[in-house]
């Protein structure tokens, strides 16, 4: 409650404001756990690394032990990672109050930036820039078509307080207490609140060739873990949403012999149709009627929504995080062997299938970490910087 104070006339009002007797509102409290950017990440654990681990024991030392990577000609972007990108900006400009028409134009900028960067930073052969300048059209495609289909007039941004100043909750840096190791940190995409209900998602966007079905969300340990990092941030969150996008523009349909539009069922909106037709001078009225309805089924975004109750997720962070922290702490501190886990379908596509092999058949493989793997010399979130890494010896 706060102290009320009569005041008669503009004069009394002046006099107090003066000598500031009105009392003085709260500033915010910080938002607990985000982390501190001048502290180093060595000797915390990430989500991925934990992953990583409960996949694979072996794969988790080649990766984290050994600081293995697959050894490639030149650095690559992805759609994936231009779309995350425009997405953070565009939502950030949401956070300002911006229109969704203003957000979409800034979040395309932020492509184009993106992009930019990497080409200063990678350059590449003229023969390889038509492939490369092909990739940010596809992305900006991609992401126009993702951002309408989100919907962002129907969120607002989370705001949470560090050093007393407000900021959006985007790509929010976390750090919890996870012991024995010096702390688990993430980041978390956005916290989101549906303006017509009320509940406020913890959300992650995922840009994929192929979309995961709903069923798979139980397994996701990543959201789990981020649902335990808002509890102790003091964010109450309804649950995690998932919202995955195809990774592939829609299709241009094509054009018959005697210059009309093709009406066969292919991987495009009808938007992007109908804007086709308009470019090859053809009317898509005359085609709304078969090609729309045909159309509308194709599913290009899926967004996925968990509900997971305060008693799960601190099962999920005591069976399942916390013996995983142990098991690296332990392994890093005995330089123990680790168990490797032999399934097709966690072999398959595993970066150091062929090392693996190797081992287990007492192959050269001093070789084959020469011929097919570099070594990193540091560490980013998820993966390396392509400049800090040496041959493998």
């Amino acid at each position: 409650m706060g102290l009320a104070v009569e005041v008669n006339n503009a004069e009394e009002m002046c006099d107090l404001m003066c000598n500031n007797k009105l009392p003085k509102k709260k500033p915010p409290k910080n938002t607990k756990y985000l982390y501190d950017e001048t502290q180093s990440p060595e000797g915390m654990v990430s989500v991925s690394q934990l992953q990583t681990y409960l996949s694979c024991k072996k794969k988790w030392e080649y990766n984290y032990v050994e600081n293995l990577k697959p050894r490639v000609e030149r650095s690559f972007l992805t759609i994936g990672k231009l779309c995350h990108k425009g997405m953070q900006i565009a939502m950030h400009m949401i956070w300002q109050g911006a229109s969704w028409e203003r957000a979409l134009e800034f979040g395309r900028r932020a492509i184009d930036d993106e992009w930019k960067s990497f080409l200063y930073e990678n350059p590449l052969l003229d023969e390889e820039l038509p492939d490369f300048q092909q990739l940010n059209l596809d992305a900006k495609s991609v992401f126009t078509q993702a951002f309408k289909e989100f919907e962002p007039w129907k969120y607002e941004v989370l705001t949470v307080y560090k050093d007393g100043k407000p900021l959006p909750a985007l790509e929010l840096h976390f750090k919890v207490p996870c012991p024995p190791t010096k702390g688990l940190h993430g980041y978390i995409d956005a916290i989101l609140r549906d303006k017509e209900t009320g509940f406020l998602w913890c959300t992650d966007y995922k840009f994929r060739k192929a979309l995961s079905p709903d069923e798979d969300e139980a397994f996701n340990v990543q959201n789990a873990v981020y649902s335990y990092a808002c509890s102790k941030m003091g964010i109450n969150i309804t649950g995690t949403m998932t919202w995955q996008h195809v990774n592939t523009p829609a299709s241009d349909p094509a054009i018959l012999k005697d210059g009309k539009i093709s009406r066969a069922k292919i991987k495009t909106t009808w938007e992007h149709y109908a804007n086709f037709c308009e470019a090859n001078g053809q009317d898509p009225q005359d085609y709304y009627l078969e090609m729309e309805e045909k159309l509308r089924d194709i599913e290009w975004c899926r967004p996925t929504l968990e509900y997971r109750n305060p008693e799960t997720v601190e099962r999920i962070w005591k069976e399942c995080i916390l013996p995983a922290a142990r098991g690296v702490k332990s392994a890093h501190s005995k330089n123990a062997a680790n168990y490797r886990s032999l399934y097709p379908w966690n072999c398959k596509m595993c970066q150091y299938q062929s090392l693996c092999q190797a081992e287990l058949r007492d192959y050269d493989t001093d070789a084959i970490r020469m011929r097919e793997y570099v070594k990193r010399t540091s560490r980013t979130e998820g993966d390396a910087d392509e400049s800090a890494l040496t041959p493998a010896t």
